[in-house]
């Protein structure tokens, strides 16, 4: 384990933190996390006006990932002065359009004066509800760092530098038997920008693997300017600039499709 998350608490809890209105009941996503995930954080009005995201995400996935499955990758990220938000994540969903997913980042922001924090985002099948929320958990500067997601035994793990940060029943976001697939993603509200984010290492883990294995991929979602270009080895880097008026497409498998094999 790095020592980005050596300190994580030893302390277990469960928070239940999503309710999202679905079908007319609600339905609760609790997550035991190894640090307590902090109360929502209200910027000052005004101080970052809202103008979308710039985003771009690799395609990473296969036919069987049914029970045991994951996939990680390894992420350095600089800060380029201009001030705003900034994001770099491994994301799981279902193929199908029900917009649930589960993501474990890394992010930078006022609230943690743009450290490199850890932070958490999920939305519940078949609802337009996207929840945020930080850990607290500060990650050095200068160093890659690894995100993940697993799912084992019906339980779907977020994973930092080889340690656990939060998990919850898999089966909130996606079923065994659905085709799902990670994004591995980066996304910046600055204009002008596109977060310096750099990722290396891709690798998946169907279920007859014994071990995650690495994945190479040249299906790329492009949005408002940003894009993944490939350096070679199994290396990527967030090019282009976000501005809000530029065109979203993928490259790749179909560039006139979503990533979908």
């Amino acid at each position: 384990m790095k020592t980005g998350v050596a300190f994580l608490l030893s302390l277990t809890i469960s928070t239940g933190l999503a309710n999202a209105e679905s079908g007319g009941g609600s339905a609760a996503v609790h997550w035991a996390c190894a640090s307590p995930l902090l109360p929502d954080f209200k910027a000052e009005a005004g101080s970052s006006p809202d103008v979308g995201e710039g985003v771009t995400y690799l395609y990473v996935g296969d036919e069987h990932l049914d029970s045991d499955y994951g996939a990680d990758a390894e992420f350095t990220t600089t800060l380029d002065g201009r001030r705003g938000w900034y994001d770099s994540a491994v994301r799981l969903g279902p193929l199908k359009e029900n917009n649930g997913f589960a993501q474990v980042e890394i992010s930078r922001w006022e609230r943690f004066h743009y450290s490199q924090h850890v932070a958490i985002a999920w939305a519940l099948p078949h609802t337009n509800v996207v929840e945020y929320r930080d850990t607290g958990l500060i990650l050095a500067d200068g160093v890659p760092h690894r995100l993940g997601i697993y799912v084992r035994d019906g339980l779907l793990e977020l994973v930092v530098d080889g340690g656990v940060v939060c998990s919850t029943q898999a089966s909130y976001f996606v079923g065994s038997s659905e085709r799902k697939y990670f994004q591995v993603r980066t996304e910046t509200s600055v204009v002008g920008s596109n977060g310096n984010a750099h990722v290396s290492d891709l690798r998946l883990k169907r279920d007859a693997d014994a071990a995650a294995r690495p994945y190479r991929t040249d299906c790329i979602l492009h949005r408002h300017g940003i894009f993944w270009a490939y350096l070679g080895t199994a290396r990527f880097a967030a090019r282009g600039a976000f501005y809000p008026q530029e065109a979203t497409y993928f490259t790749g498998i179909d560039p006139s499709k979503p990533c979908r094999t």
